[in-house]
């Protein structure tokens, strides 16, 4: 499955506008349009889209509820370990007590969560088939566009996070809002929107005589 390079961060392959832009356009199924928006602009784990259900949205308040465990009948969640004899049970919870959160839909995720979820409670595919299908659509999209990275789930989760903190999410809130256990991963985030922003700047104000 493609994954982050050797000794770099996922923050190294985050995509820029352009590129993000270029990947939601070749989406022309409602199942992948699904996949790419909740990683891309929801910044949920490729497990949390798996287990997605009609259940986590309040259209009322415009909330997404991560639950803290819900019975599943997927086979990852009921596979049993033939060596060590371990299970889920059926159970599937989220990576981290923190994956347990309320957030703010997206306004560009809100739509196509709202289609895809009147027809289907539930995506009704593999954490394993959710990369492929991304590789599949990175090398569709290579086809018309270059590619400068690799693509895959962790960076348009990153994508959204790193989107949040140039638009000046706190570190707290980004922890919550991406379900992370430490605040430092969130730290990192900003820091890095913290440079991004001063970049952008020098660009823009190089224009300017001095």
């Amino acid at each position: 499955m493609p994954g982050k390079r050797l000794g770099l961060s996922c923050k190294e392959d985050v995509l820029n506008p352009q590129e993000l832009r270029n990947l939601v356009s070749i989406c022309e199924l409602l199942r992948d349009k699904f996949i790419v928006y909740c990683l891309a602009f929801g910044g949920f784990r490729v497990s949390e889209v798996v287990h997605l259900r009609r259940t986590w949205a309040n259209w009322e308040e415009n909330t997404l509820t991560v639950p803290l465990r819900q019975d599943c009948g997927c086979r990852d969640c009921n596979y049993v370990d033939k060596e060590t004899g371990k299970t889920k049970g059926g159970i599937w919870r989220p990576k981290t007590e923190h994956g347990h959160r309320t957030i703010r839909i997206h306004p560009t995720l809100s739509p196509v969560l709202w289609e895809f979820l009147a027809g289907q409670d539930g995506l009704g595919l593999t954490r394993q088939r959710v990369w492929q299908r991304i590789k599949e659509l990175r090398d569709m999209l290579s086809e018309g566009y270059r590619i400068l990275h690799n693509i895959y789930p962790h960076c348009l989760r990153a994508t959204c996070a790193t989107d949040l903190a140039h638009n000046k999410v706190s570190s707290p809130g980004l922890q919550h809002i991406l379900g992370w256990s430490r605040l430092s991963s969130a730290e990192s985030y900003v820091r890095s929107g913290e440079q991004r922003a001063i970049k952008e700047q020098d660009e823009i104000y190089s224009k300017y005589d001095r």
